[in-house]
Parts: C-alpha cells; sequence; structure tokens
C-alpha cells in the first residue's frame, strides 16, 4: 500500500508508490500551509517507485510551488532521483519557438523565388530539348494530342477572347470619343481604337485569358496526374512525360494564339464601330476608309502579333513547370494553379511593357 504522513515541516511518503497502489493516496488530504514557509517530502519510507507514483511527486511538489511553498527534496535514491528529474523533463511545458525576424522571412521568400526560378530555367531546358527531339525526328509528333489541344486552346476560347476584346473596343470608343467630339476629331476615333486595340488591347487581353483559362488547366492536369503517379508510370514505361504531356500544349498554344489575337483585332475593332455609328456618326464607310492608315503607323497589326509567340510560350511554360512542380495533395494543386496564373498574368505584363519599350527605341 502506499500512503503518507505528515510531521512538522516533512511529508514522510511510505508504501509502495506504484500505478497499482495510488488509489490509496489521498493528497488532498494535505493540510494547507502558509506562503513562504518550507516544505521537505522524504523519500526514505518508500519501498516501491514507478513512473506514475513519480508523476504524483511531481504534480504535488509543482502545485506546493505555486501556492509560495519552498519544497526539497530527501531521502530518494540516486536511480529514484534520476526517474524524478525524467518525469519533471517529459511534463514540462515545450519551449516558446520565437517567431522569425522579419530579415527571415524576407530570406525565405528570395530563396523560394530563387529556387523557382532556377527550376523554370532548367524546365525550359528540358522543353527545348525534346522541341529539337521533334524537329529531328518528326514521326515522333504525336498529331491527335496536338490536334486536341489546338482545339482546347484555341478554337473553345474564341467565345471568351471575342467577347473581351469586343467590350474593349466598345470602352475606348467610348470613353475616347467623347473629348474627341468636342473639339470636331470625331474620325479620330478610328486611330484610337485602332491603334490600342492592334498594339495592345487585343494581345494583352487574350494573353491574359489564356493564362487564367488555359495556363491554369494545364497546371492542374499534370499536377493532378502527379498526385495520382501518372507521371511516374509514364517514366516507367520510358516515356518521357514533359514531351507527352507538355510539348503538345505548347505547340498548339503557339498555333493558336496568334490566331486568337487575329480575331480579338477583328472583334475589337468592331466594337469601336459600333459605338463610333450609334454615338459619334463614324460609320463603317469612315472605318474603312482610315484603318489602312491605322495599320501602316507603324505596321500596328503586325507590331501587336509580334507578341504573340512570346506570350504563348510564357503562359505555357509556366503553366506546365507549376504542375510538375505539385507534391503532396489536392490542396497543393490548387496552390500550384494559383501560382501559375499569377506568374503567368505578371510574367506577360513585364514582357508586354519591355516590347513597348523596344518599339519605341526602334520607332515601330
Amino acid at each position: 500500500m502506499a500512503g503518507w504522513r505528515f510531521e512538522d515541516a516533512r511529508l514522510l511518503l511510505t508504501g509502495s508508490w506504484t500505478v497499482l497502489c495510488l488509489q490509496d493516496v489521498r493528497l488532498q488530504r494535505l493540510p494547507s500551509l502558509p506562503a513562504g514557509r518550507s516544505l521537505v517530502i522524504d523519500g526514505s519510507g518508500l519501498t516501491a517507485l514507478d513512473s506514475a507514483g513519480a508523476r504524483a511527486i511531481v504534480d504535488l511538489r509543482a502545485r506546493l510551488r505555486q501556492a509560495g511553498i519552498d519544497v526539497t527534496l530527501e531521502g530518494f535514491s540516486k536511480a529514484r532521483c534520476r526517474l524524478l528529474a525524467l518525469v519533471e523533463r517529459e511534463l514540462a511545458p515545450p519551449p516558446a519557438i520565437p517567431s522569425p525576424h522579419w530579415l527571415a522571412h524576407l530570406g525565405r521568400a528570395v530563396c523560394e523565388v530563387i529556387d523557382d526560378g532556377l527550376g523554370f530555367l532548367a524546365f525550359v531546358g528540358r522543353l527545348a530539348l525534346q522541341a529539337l527531339g521533334w524537329l529531328l525526328r518528326p514521326w515522333r509528333i504525336r498529331w491527335r494530342a496536338l490536334l486536341a489541344e489546338t482545339q482546347r486552346a484555341g478554337v473553345n476560347a474564341l467565345f471568351i477572347v471575342g467577347l473581351l476584346s469586343f467590350l474593349m473596343g466598345v470602352v475606348i470608343a467610348y470613353q475616347g470619343g467623347d473629348p474627341l467630339s468636342q473639339y470636331g476629331a470625331n474620325i479620330y476615333i478610328v486611330d484610337l481604337v485602332g491603334l490600342t486595340i492592334l498594339r495592345e488591347i487585343a494581345p494583352l487581353v487574350t494573353a491574359i485569358i489564356m493564362a487564367g483559362r488555359t495556363g491554369s488547366s494545364y497546371t492542374a492536369e499534370i499536377g493532378a496526374m502527379r498526385i495520382t503517379e501518372e507521371v511516374d508510370a509514364l517514366r516507367s514505361l520510358a516515356l518521357e512525360p514533359v514531351e507527352i504531356l507538355a510539348l503538345p500544349k505548347l505547340a498548339a498554344m503557339l498555333v493558336a494564339m496568334p490566331l486568337l489575337i487575329v480575331f480579338a483585332d477583328f472583334t475589337g475593332i468592331l466594337g469601336g464601330v459600333v459605338v463610333s455609328d450609334l454615338l459619334f456618326g463614324v460609320g463603317l464607310r469612315g472605318y474603312l476608309e482610315r484603318l489602312p492608315q491605322t495599320f501602316l503607323m507603324p505596321s500596328s497589326f503586325w507590331v501587336g502579333l509580334v507578341k504573340a509567340p512570346v506570350f504563348a510560350f510564357l503562359i505555357t511554360a509556366i503553366g506546365c513547370h507549376q504542375g510538375f512542380r505539385v507534391r503532396g495533395g489536392a490542396t497543393s494543386v490548387g496552390y500550384a494553379t494559383t501560382r501559375s496564373v499569377v506568374q503567368s498574368i505578371f510574367l506577360v505584363i513585364v514582357v508586354d511593357a519591355l516590347f513597348s519599350i523596344l518599339f519605341n527605341k526602334l520607332d515601330l
């Protein structure tokens, strides 16, 4: 049996303080002691002690110390002292982890950006090698997959690209036509709409739509295949996943993007024609007479169209790269898709700004 007795300022522990005998201990009956008093817990009368008994002693000492009583241990053998120290160490709360400094957060973010950038460059290298293999061995081109990806990236995107480009033409003609009409310069609405749509709006809007619509679907598709180990299955069959999954998407996007931009040019100018005819008296004949001059000042159509392959490459490469980086479960697919869309749109806008600077330097 386990027990205790209180004599003066000593708490004498007796008997077997083990898990089978602790139900006999009634430590709640311990007389209350005033704060500031000292107490000795004497273990010389113990016949046995296990981890359960050691925890009871440690809890008792902690409770007394919280009440302001100075507690010391006496009469415990070295082995029992080590057991008490071990239990007390296990029961101690874990040390508080200090919050990382803002420099640590900044350094971690910079390292992630560098790692992602190096990984993207490595993926671009693999993509270039596989494209070179297609050029050297054209019989390896998977035409059925290429046509399916072209329909998915191009034909299925015609409606949304055309609608948004049409609305952008409406907005530009409406916002620019009102101040021009006050000076009797209604005809210059054609120049405003033509230059803006052909050089900037049509390529940029098309690229942003494709980044949010098609690039994200590439990331989600390849990411899901990573989770279900289909990519590993391709490698086990001695097939290169980049060639099977990414290269047809890149070829399809390179074909579809210029055609979509031309379609966006047409629908954007059509939106400008509708607003100009209804509100500012510049009809279809005025556009047909004025637009050739806009096309030649200076080759705005080709200036906008030359951006298409660069935008197509960025969107497809980033989308597929983020898909191949997926690790873990479904949450990582959503995270990778978000990163893909954000990075694609950001780089498209940055590259468009660089194109504007370059064309300005070349007087185009």
